[in-house]
């Protein structure tokens, strides 16, 4: 029995809005809503997409489902309608999922692992599946359609009465209809919309990607026509369909039946699949999810579709019309599937249960007692902690379908959870992370306890954490844990999910010098404990020095989104250091040192016959760690963005994450309407784009300098001659040195590969005090005294 009362939706692609610009633009007859267009802008980290609403005031968001996060980038194209052009897109995404696709897996295993759905555990539609074969008129009029609009509306057709063949009992299938609706405007969905969604909202409504539970595209390519259907049909063979077809470009060649082997071993990612792709990374960057699914029929071939954090599944190819069981299997499964096996989370219920997906109102995050851990408390909850979703505040998600794919949830405490926790404005951060990372919820507690015990009065720009839970693939129920496709264990991800204190975003600052006395609680900070007055001279007042004197822990992401700020009971800003997930422990010295080796050798790399042996005692003792190249593109410190591998994370370079978060606020921040705008040099999708603008930035001057402040608000303007110049002045003689440094060293290889072993010693005795001299420039006494 269907758990959810769902219905095709079909929309409308815009010839004119310069996306979808490979699909189908014929218009219909009864086409007469207006080419509404939406401008794209594109935010961090790396790719375009939809934009929440410019915000006239800094109070909470009006009552709405979810945003994503923004990302910003010069190396897409923008008609002049401010349109991302939808090639641009697939073209990233080529490159994104180039090695993230698994193919060709098993149609009845895909429906079983993604859907949970096994006929034989249902024996009332195990004869109604193998017995289908969809009406012969239906078919060739779907074959026959002239378009793909048309297709749609037969395509639809098939598939309500193939429904309706399964589900006879409309009172047990769906509360409405299922029918195509035309979308007159792509304002909700954008123009990277599917062809047709699988919902529950009643039509005519155009579905937000949060409440899509399910997408299809349909294509026709230029193919000859298929025979007669009744044929096919009634023998049930597909050879004789398709063997006359053209043969395609190696863009959508694994779209046939029986690819030749070598375009099984294709790695490149194909128009077709980057299609795919780009429905699948929409659908994970809106709402409460784990994973998505949908399929993709391209004239009669189908293959469906499945996506995480962690990359996506492309099931074998089927002919929907030679195999009609398998067509009825995957609507049986989508037919019977609940809310947590379309890949929403397991953690989301509602109350009342309902049939429908189209809104939080009634939501409720429930955490179980079992596997809940509260902060400050050694025992565990006996009932669970039930949270209620705040719907006058957004869903927050970060864009991509890769990665963490961070989800932001407002929450109000409820029953057992508000005596435990109170009354106060929580959030639920839900994040997938790697494995083999040390969780952020360690390092949150770490640094606390240690603030706590040595300076309690910076705790407060501290994320406040709460209580938390932690689980793997399988505990999650995520569909790659069952499939045996991977992967790697260096790649594999655990959920986290931890409740917090609300916090405001930077943006909402009301003044410049409320702007001041956040960054500077998180910078310098608020020292208050007067008691702990002996241990300033030891410890310069700031909250991050703070963490990395008496913790040993590193930020490893400062940036615009993770300094926020709450207001006291007097209504003065407090500022907030969050989003610890990147964070790394203090290592050796000796550790450090060597990686300093590693970006400035001061000897030339030995060839491969003269490398001694590795000590193995030594790797047991001290294994190597991995490298990541970690935080957000406009913040990321030159150091790491110019190495051919990720350096280990230096104190200097959350330093100069600090310095590049004063600038790009000074540079692009609109307080007049509490948002960023746009500082193209440093937002750009190949970071070594951005480290060569930060170098130009650091190198032709203040000429230079001043230009690109020139759009600077004039009440940041003093903020710029007080604290950005000082500041800029000092990195820009540590990338001078830079420079510098790599400029001999080329010279001292070249030596050595010439065998000029006297030139070698003289060019390196010329590094080694460089070297010294760089490292000592940028420290944290240098960093402050530029901000007296």
């Amino acid at each position: 029995m269907p758990f959810l009362n769902s219905h095709w939706i079909r929309h409308r692609h815009y010839p004119h809005s310069g996306l979808d610009t490979n699909d189908e633009t014929d218009t219909m007859e009864d086409d007469t809503g207006p080419n509404v267009r939406v401008a794209y802008t594109r935010s961090m980290p790396n790719i375009p997409m939809r934009p929440s609403p410019p915000r006239p005031s800094p109070v909470l968001r009006e009552k709405a489902w979810s945003t994503t996060s923004e990302w910003r980038s010069v190396s897409v194209a923008i008609d002049d309608k401010m349109q991302v052009k939808n090639e641009d897109v697939l073209s990233y995404l080529k490159v994104e999922f180039h090695d993230k696709i698994h193919r060709e897996y098993p149609v009845k295993e895909f429906v079983k692992h993604v859907w949970s759905f096994d006929e034989n555990d249902h024996p009332d539609l195990h004869l109604k599946i193998s017995s289908f074969i969809p009406h012969a008129v239906a078919v060739d009029m779907y074959n026959d359609a002239p378009n793909e609009v048309l297709c749609y509306r037969h395509l639809t057709a098939i598939t309500d009465a193939l429904l309706t063949h399964l589900f006879p009992d409309p009172a047990t299938v769906r509360a409405v209809q299922r029918s195509i609706t035309f979308v007159q405007d792509d304002s909700v969905m954008g123009s990277f919309q599917p062809d047709l969604t699988w919902v529950t909202l009643p039509m005519p409504e155009n579905p937000p990607w949060d409440w899509l539970l399910l997408f299809a595209e349909v294509k026709r390519d230029e193919v000859e026509k298929a025979p007669n259907a009744k044929k096919v049909l009634q023998g049930n063979v597909l050879e004789p369909t398709l063997k006359n077809h053209k043969r395609k470009s190696p863009d959508s060649e694994d779209d046939d039946i029986e690819p030749p082997p070598k375009r099984r071993k294709q790695v490149a990612v194909s128009q077709h699949e980057a299609q795919t792709a780009k429905y699948l990374n929409e659908v994970l960057s809106h709402g409460i999810r784990s994973f998505a699914s949908g399929f993709f029929i391209n004239d009669r071939v189908m293959h469906l579709w499945y996506g995480d954090r962690m990359g996506l599944v492309k099931s074998c190819a089927f002919d929907w019309q030679a195999e009609p069981a398998l067509m009825a299997l995957v609507f049986a499964a989508i037919g019977t599937a609940n809310l947590a096996q379309f890949g929403i989370s397991p953690f989301l219920e509602f109350s009342p249960i309902s049939t429908k997906f189209e809104s939080y109102e009634g939501g409720r995050i429930v955490l179980p007692a079992s596997e809940v851990v509260i902060e400050h408390s050694q025992d565990r909850p006996s009932d669970d902690m039930t949270f209620k979703i705040d719907t006058t505040r957004r869903v927050w998600t970060d864009w991509g379908a890769i990665g963490r794919g961070t989800t932001i949830v407002p929450l109000e405490a409820i029953g057992a959870a508000a005596g435990r926790l109170g009354a106060e404005p929580l959030v639920a951060k839900m994040a997938w992370l790697h494995a083999s990372r040390t969780p952020e919820e360690k390092f949150i507690r770490v640094v606390r306890s240690k603030l706590q015990q040595k300076a309690p009065g910076y705790l407060r720009h501290i994320v406040d954490l709460k209580c938390f839970v932690t689980r793997n693939m399988a505990e999650m129920g995520l569909p790659r844990a069952f499939m045996d496709i991977g992967p790697a264990a260096e790649d594999k991800r655990d959920f986290r999910l931890m409740i917090l204190r609300k916090y405001e975003e930077l943006e909402s600052v009301e003044s410049v010098d409320e702007f001041k006395m956040v960054f500077e609680h998180v910078v310098r900070g608020e020292f208050v404990c007067v008691a702990y007055a002996a241990l300033m001279s030891e410890y310069p007042l700031t909250a991050h020095h703070w963490v990395w004197a008496t913790s040993g822990i590193l930020h490893h992401d400062l940036s615009t989104s993770n300094i926020m700020f709450y207001r006291d009971t007097d209504g003065h800003a407090v500022g907030v250091l969050c989003d610890w997930d990147l964070a790394e422990e203090k290592l050796s010295s000796a550790e450090y040192e060597e990686d300093d080796r590693l970006i400035f050798p001061i000897h030339p790399v030995p060839k491969q016959d003269d490398t001694p042996p590795i000590d193995q005692a030594i790797l047991e003792e001290c294994p190597p760690r991995p490298r990541y190249c970690t935080g957000t593109g406009p913040f990321i410190a030159l150091d790491i963005l110019l190495a051919k591998e990720p350096p280990l994370h230096h104190y200097r370079h959350d330093l100069e994450s600090l310095f590049y978060v004063l600038a790009y606020v000074c540079a692009v921040f609109d307080p007049d309407h509490y948002q960023f705008g746009r500082f193209r040099a440093w937002e750009r999708n190949n970071l070594l784009d951005v480290a060569m603008s930060k170098t130009v930035f650091f190198a032709n001057g203040v000429g230079f300098f001043l230009s690109t402040f020139k759009d600077c608000h004039e009440e940041y303007r003093p903020l710029v001659d007080d604290w950005v110049r000082p500041l800029w002045r000092l990195f820009s003689r540590a990338a001078v040195k830079r420079i510098a440094i790599v400029s001999l060293i080329t010279d001292r290889d070249y030596a050595a590969r010439m065998g000029r072993d006297h030139i070698v010693a003289k060019l390196n005795a010329e590094i080694a005090p460089l070297v010294t001299a760089w490292r000592q420039t940028i420290t944290y006494e240098a960093f402050m005294d530029c901000l007296q």
